[in-house]
Formats: structure tokens, C-alpha cells, sequence
């Protein structure tokens, strides 16, 4: 996206140090992404193109409305409608992070639910809130929240927890 407003820039800036970062740490793999509201119109946000993380620079930055759609031609993920309608639902919301974390992914598997245990879980409360696919998109889901009435549910799950493990799909 070509934008010359000094506080986008920055915005822009932040999504793709986040994004080396994430990658770097292991959070954020080849399917994980991160959004930002645009501070300028919390009705929009940004989020790369679809490309893989560390190949991404300030000039693959889309802004999405939040049905998650955009006028910019360039590839973008179906899983964008995941920050666009949790945009929609948590006008708090700010970032929303997409990933496959080797060390969550297994909490999506189990009836276990995932539960701090030391003061730095302490921000997810007593237990994290649990999106399962299957009991809303029954048994034939494809396991992908591609489309607006899935994501919904995800954003709903969230309630207004700052995070939720998703089941069959971690996020």
C-alpha cells in the first residue's frame, strides 16, 4: 500500500518488525499473520498480502474494511475475515494475531483446557475461552474459518477475553 501519512507508515513499520519477530521466536510459522487497526479509521485495519512472513516489507501492507475486503488487487488471505470480524466485535481490539503455535496446538486436541500457571499467564484470566468448529459447523467442516459467519463465532468466543484457543485450528 502506497501511503505517505507519517503515523500509517509507522503502523505499517510495526506489523513487519512484529512479524520478524514473531517469526524469530517461534509464535508465528508459514500460516500465521498479524493485523493492526488503523489508527486513523478504527472501521479499517492492515494486514500484509498473502506472502510468506519473512518475505514481507511496508510496501505489502493491504487495508481491509471490516468485512475484510479491499480494493487492492494483490493476494490476500481467506483467513483476513478472522481480524475482520474481530474488529467488528472488540472495538477495544487494536492487533490480532493469527498463528499455528507448536506449543498451543496441542491444547487444540484435547478436552485439557490451557491454564496459566505462573504470574505471566496471569492476563488469561482463570481458563482460556475454547472456539470449537464442530459444534456450530457440525462434523463436515472444513476446519478453516475462510468465511463471515465462522469468524463470527470466533470473535463471539472471545467474549471479552484478549485471546481464545481455537479447536481443530489454533489461533
Amino acid at each position: 500500500m502506497t501511503d505517505s501519512n507519517a503515523t500509517r507508515q509507522k503502523v505499517f513499520q510495526e506489523l513487519v518488525t512484529a512479524t520478524k519477530i514473531l517469526l524469530n521466536e517461534g509464535i508465528l510459522d508459514t500460516f500465521g499473520h498479524i493485523s493492526a487497526r488503523d489508527p486513523e479509521d478504527p472501521q479499517s485495519f492492515f494486514l500484509a498480502q498473502k506472502l510468506a512472513p519473512s518475505l514481507i516489507t511496508t510496501g505489502d501492507i493491504l487495508r481491509f474494511n471490516l468485512d475484510g475486503e479491499t480494493s487492492d488487487n494483490r493476494p490476500s488471505y481467506l483467513e483476513r475475515y478472522i481480524h475482520s470480524e474481530i474488529y467488528k466485535a472488540r472495538p477495544d481490539v487494536q492487533c490480532v494475531l493469527h498463528s499455528h503455535s507448536p506449543a498451543v496446538l496441542p491444547y487444540c486436541f484435547t478436552d485439557t483446557p490451557l491454564r496459566p500457571v505462573t504470574h505471566m499467564g496471569a492476563f488469561m484470566g482463570e481458563a482460556v475461552p475454547v472456539y470449537e468448529i464442530r459444534d456450530k459447523q457440525g462434523d463436515e467442516t472444513d476446519l478453516f474459518g475462510g468465511g463471515h459467519d465462522v469468524c463470527a463465532d470466533i470473535a463471539e468466543s472471545l467474549a471479552t477475553r484478549q485471546w481464545s484457543s481455537w479447536h481443530a485450528m489454533a489461533w
